[in-house]
C-alpha cells in the first residue's frame, strides 16, 4: 500500500481486486457501475448497467470481503432514489455515492440538477436508508459549471440533509487551488481522481479527507484484460 498521508478508497470491480486491495490494507472500496460495466461488457462498451444488474453484482461481492464497500446509486431519474438506495443497502452497500448529475459516465458531461432538486433527492435517500446501516454521502460533479459558490452551496445543502461526508467529482488538476480555499481541517470531503488529469500528488495539495480513485484500477483492469487477450487464451486451451 502506498505511503500517504490522505486515506485512499480504491475502485474494485471483481472479487479478485477485492481480495488484493484488501490484502494490501485497504479496509473501503468503491464498487464502481463503470467499472462493472466494464468488467462485464468489455473496456470499450459504453453499455450501462441497470440497477437490478449491479445489485446482485454487490451482492456477490459483499460476500467475498469485510472490507465496507462504497456503492454507485446512478441508476434511474432522481425520483426513484429511495428505490435505488434501498435495493442497494439490502445488496449489502455500507456507503451510498448520491449524485448531483442524472448520469454518470465519464464519457459525457454530467447533466446538473438544480440544487433545490439536489437537495430533495438527499432527503429521499436519507429517508430511505433511515432503518438501515448504510450512509449517504454527497457526490458533487458540477464544479466546472457551478464554480466555487455553487459548490460551498451544495456542500451546505448535503449537510443540511444531515449528511457528512462529500466527495467533489469531475475535476482537472487546474481546480485543486480554487477548491483548496473551501477545505476545512477535519471536514469529511473528499476528492475523486477519476480521470488523467488528475494524480495522488496534485490531490493531496489541499489535504483532503480521502481519495476516491476510480482512474487507477480502471486502467489496471484494461491493461490486464488487453495483456491476457485472445492469443493468450488460445494458448491456455491448446495446452488443455
Amino acid at each position: 500500500m502506498m505511503n500517504m498521508t490522505t486515506h485512499i478508497i480504491p475502485a474494485a470491480a471483481n472479487a479478485p481486486m477485492l481480495k488484493y486491495f484488501e490484502s494490501q490494507g485497504f479496509n473501503e472500496l468503491y464498487i464502481d457501475q463503470e467499472s462493472v460495466a466494464n468488467q462485464l461488457f468489455g473496456a470499450n462498451s459504453h453499455q450501462r448497467l441497470g440497477l437490478g444488474i449491479y445489485a446482485d453484482y454487490l451482492r456477490c461481492l459483499r460476500m467475498t470481503t469485510q472490507a465496507d464497500l462504497f456503492a454507485d446509486t446512478s441508476f434511474g431519474q432522481p425520483d426513484s432514489i429511495a428505490s435505488t438506495a434501498s435495493r442497494l443497502a439490502q445488496a449489502g452497500a455500507n456507503n451510498l455515492l448520491i449524485s448531483d448529475s442524472t448520469n454518470s459516465s465519464k464519457q459525457s458531461t454530467p447533466i446538473l440538477l438544480s440544487e433545490d432538486a439536489y437537495t430533495e433527492k438527499l432527503a429521499a435517500a436519507q429517508t430511505a436508508l433511515a432503518e438501515t446501516n448504510t450512509t449517504a454521502i454527497a457526490n458533487l460533479t458540477g464544479f466546472s459549471e457551478y464554480g466555487l459558490a455553487g459548490l460551498q452551496s451544495r456542500i451546505e445543502a448535503a449537510h443540511s440533509a444531515g449528511i457528512t461526508k462529500i466527495v467533489i467529482s469531475n475535476i482537472s488538476s487546474k481546480d485543486i487551488s480554487i477548491i483548496g480555499a473551501i477545505m476545512v481541517p477535519n471536514q469529511e470531503i473528499g476528492l475523486a481522481l477519476d480521470n488523467a488529469k488528475m494524480t495522488f500528488g496534485n490531490t493531496q495539495r489541499i489535504s483532503p479527507a480521502f481519495i476516491l480513485d476510480t482512474y487507477h484500477p480502471k486502467q489496471a483492469a484494461q491493461k490486464c484484460t488487453q495483456a491476457t487477450g485472445s492469443s493468450y487464451v488460445l494458448q491456455l486451451y491448446m495446452e488443455n
